[in-house]
């Protein structure tokens, strides 16, 4: 059986967290607007769930508050 940590790499908690955090909210805003039929959301939702598999670290907290931010902004 391998270790863990040959599994997971380099990854920080860090970008464990925020990957988890800034996917569970980009879930819940795709569910929001598909419940509503409005674009922006789904789209602020799946883009929210695909940054963690496209940035590390520092850009993933930066890319995924200003996603969050453009979820409530009107």
């Amino acid at each position: 059986m391998p270790e863990l940590s040959s599994l997971l790499g380099n990854i920080s908690a860090s970008t464990l967290i925020a990957g988890m955090l800034f996917s569970t909210v980009g879930v819940s805003v795709w569910m929001y607007g598909k419940k509503k039929a409005d674009a922006r959301p789904m789209l602020l939702g799946a883009a929210l769930v695909g940054v963690p598999f496209v940035l590390d670290d520092v850009a993933l907290w930066c890319a995924g508050v200003v996603l969050t931010v453009l979820v409530f902004w009107p």
